[in-house]
This record gives structure tokens, sequence and C-alpha cells, in this order.
């Protein structure tokens, strides 16, 4: 079982909602495995906290008096005009954005001042009078054949 599949279920384990076969899955699970206990450990912490997390109890008396508060408009306060940004932030941010992308979009086209590259030989298309060179050599190879060859090389 994997570890999002174990967290998936442990909820409803705790809270008794699984069937007899993935409750049985969990247990062996949670018997085996220290990292599955310390999980389970956490989450039935924080179930127990959410279950007793209670708003504090208030006297009727204050609720009486939050009553006739409102009513006398006593809480009620005036709205104040807070500042905004300045309004042409946003299009400015806009069009900063924009430029950015269209410099990424131009630097990332090929330069038109570089020669094209040739296009890869299509070995397919090759005559009968072209011989097909295929590099079979690694550099190494190559170089001692071609010193046997070349008189450069004679002593």
């Amino acid at each position: 079982m994997s570890r999002e599949e174990f967290t998936r279920l442990i909820g409803p384990y705790l809270d008794g909602e699984l069937s007899e076969e993935e409750r049985e899955t969990v247990e062996k699970y949670l018997a085996d495995s220290e990292e599955y206990r310390k999980l389970a450990a956490e989450a039935e912490e924080l179930t127990r906290l959410a279950k007793n997390d209670r708003p504090p109890e208030i006297s009727d008396e204050r609720w009486r008096e939050m009553l006739s508060e409102i009513r006398a408009g006593e809480t009620n306060q005036p709205f104040s005009v807070v500042s905004s940004r300045p309004r042409w932030l946003a299009p400015l941010a806009g069009l900063a954005a924009i430029l950015v992308i269209g410099l990424f979009i131009l630097s990332s086209a090929p330069d038109s001042s570089q020669k094209p590259v040739a296009p890869k030989k299509d070995y397919a298309e090759t005559t009968a009078e072209e011989p097909i060179r295929i590099k079979t050599l690694d550099e190494d190879d190559e170089e001692k054949e071609r010193k046997s060859t070349d008189p450069r090389f004679d002593e």
C-alpha cells in the first residue's frame, strides 16, 4: 500500500467507516510499519482536537448586550476610504510582461545572420556511383590507419 493510499484510508479508519477488508488491511500496515503508526497517531490527534474545539461559551447576558448594541447602532462604524495603488500600475505591469515574453521569443529564434545548417545526407537516396560512408572506426584507430598510408609519417 502506498503512503498516499494509506493517508486516504486512515481518516475513515479512525472514524470506523471502512469495510472489514479495508480495516484489516490498514491494521496490518499499522502493525508492520512504525511510519504508518506515526501517521495514524498524528491523524488521531488532529481528529481529537477538531472534535473538542468549540467556541467559548457566551452568557445570555452578553448576548442581550450585543443585541442591544446592534439595535442601537453603537457597533456600526462608518466606512473610511482606503487609498489604493495607482491605477496606472496594472497596465504598466502587463506591458512589462509582454515585453519580457517578446524578448524571450526573439532571443530563442534562430539568428538570420548565420548560415543555415545543411541537412544531413539521406542514405536512402544515394546512387550507386556514390559509396556510402559510415564511420566505423573511433578516432584513435582512424589515426593509426592514416599513419600507415600517409608518407609524412614514414621514418
